[in-house]
């Protein structure tokens, strides 16, 4: 029980931020599936292309208490009543998706900009250690506001093609086929 909860809890803040990234009229792929390089699956909640680069974006709905350090693979989420468990860090998960994407669009130019962002769309207090790494629904929509009407450059909407492709023809790793990974 305790897992479907956070499933569903998972999928709201992945709502929250498909929705924010629409409000802002990025174009955005969600829920994708990539190779890593060793030919693993990696899935990514979130990528959207902005003037600066391919935004790779992991959303976290967590309660309670976030602390930690951005160095270290393990964080710490105490809950009320001082139960707490470690979690690994999103911000070293999400440096592995944005290897991935990285892997697709560095053909188009390496120069590209694949861009980490962690938001968190549940109550858990953050942790000052953390606040340069973690953003909030509010931060995260104030970032996406201050691009809205910035135009994007060829060579990025050419790597964000080569992306949206890839994330269509990897889609059969997530039902389990084996793919040549850089096909």
């Amino acid at each position: 029980m305790k897992a479907f909860k956070s499933d569903i809890l998972g999928r709201k803040g992945e709502t929250d931020v498909k929705n924010i990234l629409a409000e802002y009229g990025l174009p955005s792929l969600h829920d994708i599936v990539l190779p890593t390089r060793s030919g693993n699956p990696t899935q990514i909640d979130h990528v959207a292309l902005t003037p600066l680069g391919i935004l790779v974006v992991e959303t976290k709905h967590l309660r309670g208490r976030l602390s930690g350090d951005v160095r270290n693979d393990y964080w710490q989420q105490t809950l009320p009543g001082g139960w707490s468990e470690k979690i690994y860090s999103p911000l070293r998960q999400n440096a592995g998706h944005c290897a991935a994407v990285y892997e697709i669009v560095r053909h188009i130019d390496p120069g590209i900009q694949t861009l980490s962002r962690i938001v968190m769309t549940g109550p858990a207090e953050v942790a000052p250690g953390l606040f340069s790494v973690v953003q909030t629904r509010d931060t995260f929509a104030q970032e996406l506001k201050s691009l809205r009407n910035n135009s994007v450059s060829e060579l990025l909407q050419h790597a964000w093609d080569r992306l949206t492709e890839a994330a269509k023809r990897y889609e059969g790793l997530r039902k389990g086929t084996t793919l040549s990974p850089f096909a």
